[in-house]
């Protein structure tokens, strides 16, 4: 049995990423609208496909550490450079469509940071009220009374 080819997954991979892709679309879509129930329901989805996308590239590195060369990107574009071009334009496709997939992401990240904020502003303006200066009292009751020094009695 012969030595697997470190480009044996790249069209698996390749897949997998443009998988990943439409997915961050979808995540980006949910976070937009803020419906985080939505986004919520695409996390397991996302896990797996990021879980597999890693096995695939373990398993090239391996590759790659049994044809000699080093188990990273760097080795692979050296293993690269002594491959047939289809291999090369495959690995192109999947390096283009990695760097859509981190830029959506890099997105996805500034609009939770939003939602992440706009929840913190929402929290801290119910906080203040619990602390009694909001417009309800501790009864649920609407309380527009102004508070008064305590006197003393005497």
């Amino acid at each position: 049995m012969g030595i697997l080819s470190p480009a044996a997954n790249l069209p698996d991979e390749t897949v997998a990423m443009q998988a990943l892709k439409a997915l961050l679309v979808r995540e980006q879509a949910c976070l937009a609208s803020g419906d985080t129930d939505a986004c919520a329901a695409l996390l397991e989805d996302k896990a797996a496909l990021v879980a597999a996308l890693a096995a695939m590239a373990n398993e090239r590195h391996g590759r790659l550490a049994t044809a000699g060369f080093p188990a990273n990107e760097q080795g692979m574009q050296h293993w690269l450079r002594h491959s047939p071009d289809s291999t090369v334009e495959e690995w192109k496709l999947l390096m283009a469509a990695t760097r859509e997939a981190h830029e959506l992401n890099r997105v996805n990240g500034v609009l939770l940071a939003g939602l992440s904020a706009r929840n913190r502003q929402a929290l801290s303006a119910l906080g203040a009220n619990a602390e009694g200066t909001g417009l309800y009292g501790p009864a649920g009751q609407a309380d527009y009374a102004v508070p008064r020094p305590a006197r003393a009695a005497g």
